[in-house]
Formats: C-alpha cells, sequence, structure tokens
C-alpha cells in the first residue's frame, strides 16, 4: 500500500481522508488471493486441454483429468507464486493454498455438479 500515491493529496491512498484499516487491507490481499487462484486454476486446465491436443488424442475427459492432475501436482505452485506476486508470496501462506488448489483441481465433482 505504501508504493500507492494519495488519491486525494490527503496523503491516504484510500481517498477518504482516513488511515486504510487492517480488515481493508485483509480483504484485498484475500481478494487478490482468490483472483491468483482462479487464474491459476484457468492455466492448468489449459495447458492440460493444450498438452492432450497437441498429443493428436482425441479429446477425451478422462485423459484431460489425468492430465489436469499431474500438472497441478507438478507446476501449481509455480503458476500461484507467479500470479501472486513477490509482495503477496511473502504475506500469504502459499504452501497452504498451493495444496488446496491441487485437492480442489484433481476432486471428483458431486453428481450434477460441475467445476468451474
Amino acid at each position: 500500500m505504501e508504493h500507492l500515491p494519495p488519491a486525494n493529496g490527503s496523503g491516504n491512498p484510500d481517498g477518504h481522508g482516513h488511515p486504510v484499516s487492517d480488515e481493508w487491507a485483509d480483504a484485498m490481499v484475500r481478494t487478490v488471493a482468490h483472483l491468483a487462484a482462479q487464474l491459476t486454476i484457468v492455466q492448468v486446465r489449459l495447458r492440460a486441454l493444450a498438452s492432450e491436443l497437441n498429443a493428436g488424442e482425441a479429446i477425451a475427459a478422462g485423459a484431460v483429468a489425468a492430465r489436469v492432475e499431474t500438472l497441478a501436482q507438478a507446476e501449481a505452485g509455480s503458476y500461484l507464486r507467479e500470479n501472486l506476486g513477490e509482495i503477496l508470496t511473502e504475506v500469504i501462506d502459499v504452501e497452504a493454498l498451493e495444496q488446496d488448489l491441487v485437492r480442489y483441481l484433481i476432486a471428483e465433482p458431486e453428481p450434477g455438479e460441475s467445476t468451474p
């Protein structure tokens, strides 16, 4: 936050003239972490799909799911760190978030449920 210029000359980056609360900062960090996690999920899934297409095989849901699992376990952490950036990786438990992402990516959807 210290890198942001004041929005209204008040010396405060939120533009309202009062100090930025820890609650607001925590909410911002959670929001950015959530967006980075979503981006990571999409990257892993697209990489799996592209890998299957490049292999010249017909697209089979099982093959893509297996590829997602392999890539999630091998690369989700590096994608996540890249998407979060250096500053956020210092304040977020990236290892725990990575484990959550991998579990999410390899989980079987419940009947009638689709994965994002």
